[in-house]
């Protein structure tokens, strides 16, 4: 591996909590609460019950007990299902502009291994931050590839990251775990869920989870894997179209750790329709003719822009449609957990309202996430609305807002958020002691 990736991957092996500002301190606070949270509902989510009963049943037992699963298991099982819980509803953060899911993939490793090997829940916290500058840096160095979804084609990677992080692996055995991650990386073919609106989207950064965590353990005990996995003529920057590694070294290397550049979803559906519904809460459905919703051009935008339509697969078909998740903001002045199950998910008048309205991608196309504007025309009158991306780092979900989400999750949303809060302070007993406070089942 070049200079700069050695360079990069040796910041890493010490990165910790001390290397935070005040700001990215607080804002990992905030995503672990998040994610923790949303996944005390993960378990009624389509698809992850069956999952989580193989993982309780068929991939044997070990000395990890997470939350919200009645499994005791080997580390790179239990952080998988984490991640299946963690990513069940579609209501993780994201990197914008990266276009990556982190949480799923970077605290459910570290939390995992630490439970297993006796780390403290400082080795969790700098687990967590090196998953996650490693998830977005390397989505965004290699930018968007046609058929991939980047959470699960490059989450082994941010996974072997927050495992070789947490275990406190040297520069050497870190750069292993990357190398060994590889070939459970890169796959082009992580977006056909997505085309036939398959739950197993739920599932695929758990897979990758899994195999990034045991690519890790087994660099912990000497296996050595390929040393240039970042910048080798078939390591992953090989993916970049422009074949620029100066560039892309420029913006891996670049200062600031992404923990701060996440956006937590306020609603649960895909994140290029939040600005959308953002946009008209608060409107009136009554007497409304007909609506446009106007969204940039691009492929992201094309799958959620579509007339809406049930396509067999009824929670994706809704979570992926503008036309019907407008539809249900005007009809019912919301957009939660509740909007994905009966009666809402199957009501006949969110479905007649949504036919009445149309997406036009006519905004200027751009990388990341973009503002919506939305044309209401009620009779003899047009209503003109527009909204940024709610969530973003500019538009930054606080604390108690998080607490508010996670409450349609968890009994009680200010356990969560207090074991966050505690995280970098905790022992490795105090750490398992903290988590099983808040392990309780789902309402």
């Amino acid at each position: 591996m070049g200079e700069p990736g050695r360079d990069w991957v040796s910041e890493l092996s010490k990165a910790g909590e001390g290397d935070l500002s005040g700001g990215e301190r607080a804002a990992l606070t905030v995503l672990v609460a998040d994610a923790l949270g949303i996944a005390g509902a993960g378990r009624s989510a389509p698809g992850v019950a069956e999952a989580l009963s193989c993982f309780e049943n068929d991939l044997g037992t070990g000395p990890v007990r997470l939350p919200w699963t009645r499994a005791s298991l080997p580390a790179p099982a239990a952080a998988a299902a984490l991640s299946a819980l963690v990513h069940a509803w579609d209501f993780d953060d994201t990197h914008d502009s990266a276009v990556v899911h982190t949480s799923c993939v970077a605290l459910p490793s570290a939390l995992a291994v630490a439970l297993a090997r006796g780390r403290s829940g400082a080795d969790v916290a700098a687990g967590v931050v090196a998953g996650v500058q490693v998830l977005s840096r390397v989505s965004a160095a290699i930018g968007g590839q046609r058929g991939m979804i980047r959470t699960a084609a490059l989450g082994a990677l941010g996974a072997a990251a927050a495992t070789a992080r947490t275990l406190g692996l040297d520069e050497e055995h870190f750069t292993s775990a990357l190398g060994l991650a590889l070939p459970a990386t890169g796959s082009v073919m992580t977006r056909q869920v997505v085309a036939e609106g398959s739950p197993a989207k739920r599932l695929q950064p758990a897979l990758a989870v899994q195999a990034g965590v045991s690519a890790a353990l087994m660099a912990a005990r000497g296996v050595r894997g390929p040393m240039d996995w970042l910048d080798g003529d078939y390591g992953i920057l090989a993916l970049r179209q422009d074949g620029d590694l100066a560039a892309a070294f420029e913006e891996i290397r670049a200062p600031g750790w992404e923990v701060a550049g996440l956006s937590l979803k306020p609603y649960p559906a895909c994140r290029y329709t939040h600005a959308a519904i953002d946009a008209v809460l608060g409107a009136r459905a009554d007497g409304l003719e007909s609506a446009v919703v106007h969204v940039p051009a691009g492929q992201a935008y094309a799958l959620v822009a579509r007339p809406f339509a049930w396509r067999g697969q009824p929670v994706a078909d809704v979570q992926f449609s503008i036309p019907w998740l407008v539809a249900a903001a005007l009809h019912t002045g919301r957009v939660d957990l509740s909007s994905l199950r009966e009666p809402v998910l199957g009501d006949p008048a969110i479905e007649r309202l949504a036919a009445r309205i149309r997406v036009e991608q006519d905004l200027p196309a751009q990388v990341g996430m973009a503002p919506a504007e939305v044309e209401l025309h009620y009779a003899g009158t047009t209503e003109h609305r527009r909204a940024e991306m709610p969530g973003s780092p500019a538009h930054p979900l606080t604390l108690d807002q998080v607490e508010a989400k996670i409450a349609a999750c968890v009994p009680d949303p200010r356990a969560v958020t207090r074991f966050s809060a505690d995280l970098a302070g905790l022992g490795a007993g105090d750490l398992r002691a903290a988590l099983s406070t808040i392990d309780t089942q789902e309402h």
